[in-house]
């Protein structure tokens, strides 16, 4: 589906938060209550693990995802207990996703460590009805299960995503010259700049050149002034395949 033509405001309301952040009901599991400024959501989002950041700060720099809604939507679960006695409560699933060429993706965001419970057959059944009924897909993900160095330089890029002044003036030559190189590393793309700029003022723009998906490198080697870069394709840049597979 073609998401980039949605008029959003409609979502926005039915897709506001439905509670505050918070982390009590995971007291047994460390967990950090936190804030950051989404550029894609244009405010700021909060999160309530480490997992739930990973798994955003995955949103903010996946080149397909357009739009992303915390706690969207109230499920209405019905049950019996172990003695056959009626229970009911409303669980609010952590993040629906609008990624281009895809129908939405409501996500529940856990602990590998977390057990599997009754409870949760019943919630992930729950969900699982939910999105039946209006089209969309479901997924339990882990984002801590991701590898440990694609985890370490999507924490690194997203440091990255925001644009400074004086990025626009050397963005399109940049682009130029890696058109020109076609692979070249971060270190001497910089150097080739040095007779108008201090390269270490090129290093942070070639980064948000690679958090944007302008550019694409190596993800799953430590990112530094060795690492090649070439202009991203949608086949390196997609890195969400990787969240089919925890």
């Amino acid at each position: 589906m073609d998401w980039t033509k949605t008029n959003w405001e409609n979502s926005e309301k039915e897709f506001s938060q439905k509670r505050k952040v918070n982390n009590k009901v995971s007291w047994k599991l460390p967990h950090i209550i936190g804030t950051f400024y989404s550029s894609k959501m244009e405010r700021s989002v909060e999160y309530e693990s480490i997992n739930e950041f990973i798994f955003y700060a995955f949103l903010e720099l996946d080149v397909k995802t357009i739009r992303y809604y915390i706690q969207p939507v109230e499920i209405n679960i019905y049950c019996l207990d172990e003695v056959g006695n009626k229970k009911n409560w409303v669980h609010i699933p952590d993040v629906l996703v609008f990624r281009q060429d895809s129908l939405p993706l409501l996500y529940q965001v856990k602990d590998p460590r977390s057990k599997e419970s009754k409870k949760l057959e019943i919630i992930n059944r729950a969900c699982v009805k939910y999105v039946e009924n209006v089209n969309w897909h479901y997924k339990v993900v882990y984002p801590k299960t991701l590898p440990e160095k694609l985890i370490t330089n999507i924490r690194f890029l997203f440091g990255f995503i925001k644009s400074r002044k004086y990025y626009d003036k050397w963005i399109p030559q940049l682009i130029e010259r890696v058109k020109y190189f076609k692979s070249v590393s971060i270190g001497q793309l910089a150097k080739s700049f040095s007779d108008e700029i201090d390269p270490l003022n090129i290093i942070p723009i070639i980064y948000h050149l690679l958090a944007k998906g302008v550019f694409y490198t190596e993800i799953y080697k430590d990112i530094s002034e060795f690492n090649e870069v070439i202009l991203a394709e949608e086949n390196y840049t997609d890195l969400f395949i990787n969240l089919l597979e925890i």
